[in-house]
């Protein structure tokens, strides 16, 4: 089941001392969503519109450390972060993931989808847990 509200943000692996990361510049995050057809309707505003979402950025806050997604429209949300039978990850999710952004559901406590750290104390090195999150798995399994 897809939340209502995601906060999307850049977490720092504990060895470095954990908290956030910045998103980026004010001007590349908005840049960035510009990609993905979600633009302000006003310039000087902080609430960007796009295909089933609404994203709204801190007041004032340059670099972005965190913003807020507000699902509008199920159906094309649906689209743009889990995609379709011919494309397995949505757009947006692939994008987000390509610059290391996740996306965190506040009501459940948890990265959606779950991301694991690498360095977290119940998880040994080598283990899937100590791969980077979202599944990117390196391991060639071929033993050719």
């Amino acid at each position: 089941m897809l939340a209502d509200l995601y906060i999307l943000q850049q977490p720092r692996a504990r060895t470095e001392g954990g908290g956030l990361v910045p998103l980026g510049s004010r001007t590349e995050v908005v840049a960035f969503f510009r990609t993905m057809n979600t633009a302000v309707e006003r310039d000087g505003t902080d609430i960007l519109y796009g295909p089933g979402i609404r994203v709204e950025l801190p007041p004032m806050q340059d670099p972005v450390m965190q913003l807020t997604i507000t699902v509008t429209e199920d159906e094309l949300f649906h689209i743009l972060f889990f995609g379709t039978a011919n494309e397995p990850r949505g757009r947006l999710l692939r994008a987000t993931l390509a610059k290391g952004w996740r996306f965190f559901d506040p009501v459940r406590s948890e990265y959606v989808p779950p991301f694991h750290d690498g360095d977290e104390d119940d998880s040994p090195a080598g283990s899937p847990l100590s791969r980077s999150a979202y599944g990117d798995d390196d391991d060639d399994d071929d033993d050719d």
